[in-house]
């Protein structure tokens, strides 16, 4: 099994945070379970896949989704934007030779 690439992004702010290049099956089922069975929401989704993949900000990698929160709109928006990619699939696919 090989390790999670981890890379580093400048924020709109000059700051820089550290995000998985990837999330695991096993981190996708966790955040995608539901207590009542049900599919969660989109936007909460999103906001789960961003607590997990983001591994630092400004090197603090403690009590992310408090980090989150405080930062600004921009660095908020623009590492929600970078996440999306993971939950939208914006993965390699394997070609076909035909």
């Amino acid at each position: 099994m090989s390790e999670i690439k981890i890379k580093s992004v400048t924020l709109p702010s000059g700051g820089n945070a550290e995000l998985k290049e990837s999330i695991t099956a096993g981190e996708f089922l966790d955040i995608n379970d539901s207590p009542n069975g049900q599919e969660l929401p989109k936007k909460q989704l999103a906001k789960k896949v961003l607590d997990i993949a983001v591994v630092s900000i400004n090197g603090v990698k403690e009590d992310i989704p408090n980090l989150l929160r405080a930062l600004s709109l921009p660095d908020y928006v623009f590492l929600s934007k970078e996440i999306a990619k993971l939950i939208e699939g914006d993965f390699t696919s394997a070609k076909t030779s035909q």
